[in-house]
């Protein structure tokens, strides 16, 4: 009844009809291009996950290989040389830590030799320039007094002994008697 009662208002009213018409044509075009969208959405993702599968299948197919590599580098790095059946690529990543350790150790000895060669050469030259400073100016040379700041009694003994003449305390009294 209510269909029929619809019917009879739009056929009445021949401007609600067309309005009616062309309204639901623009429905039906907004639901068209909704489906297009949702179908071209549909059709990259599907070629997008493609994609993404194969890549990890490739990575899939790599991972023997890394898990080789780290098993022959690691047994390289305690000493073990890789099998003579190994893969040329796994071969030579192995001898990478076994020649930069070779290479660390290396450094390390030259920079000791190095490390000592200038400890020698200060050394050598201050003994040098102590027995030159002996023999030209040998009251400069003389060693000079520690400091009146060490707090040993036989120190301050041989201060209150001697006398303080040519000595300086520094303003530190060491025990002597004041006059």
């Amino acid at each position: 009844m209510l269909l029929s009662s619809l019917a009879l208002i739009l056929a009445v009213d021949p401007v609600i009809a067309s309005l009616g018409q062309i309204a639901a044509i623009i429905i039906l075009l907004f639901v068209f291009v909704f489906v297009i969208i949702a179908v071209a959405f549909n059709l990259a993702m599907a070629f997008g996950l493609a994609w993404v599968r194969e890549k990890v299948e490739l990575f899939k197919l790599l991972r023997p290989s890394v898990d080789s590599i780290n098993k022959t580098s690691e047994s390289a790095i305690q000493g073990i040389p890789p099998a003579a059946d190994e893969n040329a690529i796994v071969r030579t990543a192995a001898q990478v830590p076994a020649q930069v350790a070779a290479a660390d150790k290396k450094v390390v000895q030259v920079s000791d030799t190095v490390a000592e060669k200038v400890i020698e050469y200060r050394a050598r030259t201050m003994q040098a320039k102590a027995i030159v400073r002996t023999f030209f100016a040998p009251k400069q040379a003389a060693p000079a007094l520690p400091e009146p700041g060490i707090k040993s009694p036989g120190y301050r003994m041989l201060i209150e002994e001697r006398g303080t003449e040519g000595f300086s305390t520094g303003g530190i009294d060491c025990g002597r008697k004041r006059r």
